[in-house]
């Protein structure tokens, strides 16, 4: 089971996702707000899939509410496609985290598993000239390479930013989306590093073509774990006072 067949990694996302067909409607908050009052709603029921909340228009449509703080859209859908987990993949929600979300586990995410999407993309991996050797390959790949590069790039820099706290271990958190996904980060006994700012930055940095580099990306992101070192110092590499 451990070596799964990324080969097929990223074609099966778009076909495996369950897609609802013509049924829904995608709403923005101020046009939910606007429309509908949860308080006039009879609430439906939560999906075991992905904790969205579903409350009756009528007797056979649903306003359908993302669990989770920083939701962009709502949606109008069928109790049928809620009931059958037949949610849209919305633009917020196809992140290079989803698209790998296989490899976003404990089993999964590896330096063999990283490897080998680097060696189908075609880059040699040296741990001494990473950052230089990234740069240069970053410029001649396409917008889905980039997206590919994505997930052992953050392993890789994660892998770095590691060896400030060597006792730490990879977690990975589950978001919620209409199609959820899991997120990666550092923890240690009850202690979290998020790597939201990372997932930003390289997002920035191979998708968006912001004037980064993979170097300045770590650097801001180790000021940042050397700043919060009253939550890392006893981690063995880094005392406090």
């Amino acid at each position: 089971m451990k070596n799964i067949l990324i080969v097929f990694l990223f074609l099966i996302l778009k076909t495996n996702s369950i897609m609802a067909q013509d049924n829904f409607k995608v709403l923005t908050k101020d046009e939910e707000q606007a429309k509908y009052n949860l308080r006039d709603l009879k609430f439906y029921k939560m999906s075991p899939y992905n904790e969205s909340l579903a409350y009756f228009i009528d007797d056979r449509s649903l306003l359908v509410l993302q669990n989770f703080p920083a939701a962009e859209h709502s949606l109008i859908l069928s109790i049928s496609d809620f009931d059958h987990n037949k949610f849209p993949l919305l633009p917020e929600n196809d992140t290079p985290y989803y698209g790998c979300k296989e490899l976003i586990n404990r089993e999964n995410f590896t330096k063999e598993n990283m490897l080998k999407i680097l060696n189908e993309l075609n880059f040699v991996y040296d741990e001494e000239t990473l950052y230089m050797d990234a740069e240069k390959f970053n410029k001649k790949l396409s917008r889905n390479d980039k997206i590919k590069f994505f997930i052992p790039m953050l392993y890789f820099i994660g892998e770095n930013l590691h060896k400030i706290c060597p006792n730490a271990e990879w977690q990975f958190y589950t978001l919620n989306y209409f199609h959820p996904f899991c997120e990666a980060g550092l923890y240690y006994e009850k202690r979290q590093f998020s790597f939201y700012d990372l997932n930003l930055l390289l997002e920035d940095k191979l998708l968006r073509d912001k004037n980064l580099t993979f170097r300045s990306i770590y650097k801001k992101i180790q000021k940042k774990l050397l700043k919060d070192k009253e939550l890392w110092w006893d981690f063995g590499n880094v005392k406090g006072d």
